[in-house]
């Protein structure tokens, strides 16, 4: 199994280059400053590109199983700072894919990406007036294109809760596709567990050209 993963020098995308090196994946990390990913293993492959020109992309990610997009962009308090990323982005490496002939692509995104009633406390009064509106709101965007625009493309948008960086819980993680968020479910997740379901749905034809929430059930 071969992917490329944007995003590598992330904390979520760290998680899922380790992960995926300790499965014997080998893997590409396409980033903007190699400096910053100090892993090293004869598997993994550090590629300087600069992530909105598909050019540049496209031979790195030729020969690929999967493109796993773990991007993130800045919050901004009250929403204030327009974000464009993850649309720029996701037209970057779908003109990339098309390109080199990858068909697999594998975004994150997050619980309320749009604005759906019963959404938990947390999302609709804190987070999404406060401090990550501007992120849910290009991250609907991205959802939007990838729906309407992208029919050659076997993608899949993962929305999980909250990130931590806690070491794997060995919990089953659920999974409802079309859902913003899940209902009896725990409000954070391991980013590692989240590494670990995104290299489980590689070659998961069910959740292709899908939106899906992702968590951990509430212990009982």
């Amino acid at each position: 199994m071969k992917i490329s993963v944007l995003g590598a020098t992330g904390p979520s995308g760290l998680q899922t280059v380790l992960e995926a090196l300790e499965r014997g994946y080998s893997v590409v990390a396409l980033v903007r400053n190699p400096d910053k990913l100090t892993v090293k293993d004869d598997k993994l492959q550090v590629c300087k590109v600069d992530i909105f020109k598909e050019d540049e992309l496209a031979p790195h990610i030729k020969g690929s199983d999967a493109v796993v997009s773990c991007l993130g962009g800045s919050a901004s308090l009250f929403g204030w700072t327009k974000c464009t990323l993850y649309t720029d982005s996701a037209k970057s490496i779908v003109g990339a894919m098309r390109k080199s002939g990858v068909k697999r692509l594998i975004a994150m995104s997050a619980w309320g990406s749009a604005v759906t009633d019963g959404e938990p406390f947390i999302i609709r009064w804190i987070l999404r007036p406060l401090f990550i509106g501007n992120l849910l709101t290009n991250l609907g965007e991205m959802e939007d294109y990838l729906n309407k625009e992208c029919p050659d493309i076997d993608y899949t948008s993962v929305r999980p809760p909250g990130l931590s960086n806690q070491p794997s819980t060995g919990r089953t993680v659920r999974a409802e596709n079309g859902r913003q968020f899940l209902e009896n479910s725990e409000t954070q997740i391991s980013r590692r567990d989240v590494a670990k379901y995104l290299l489980d749905i590689i070659n998961d034809s069910s959740v292709y050209k899908a939106c899906v929430a992702i968590g951990y059930d509430k212990k009982k």
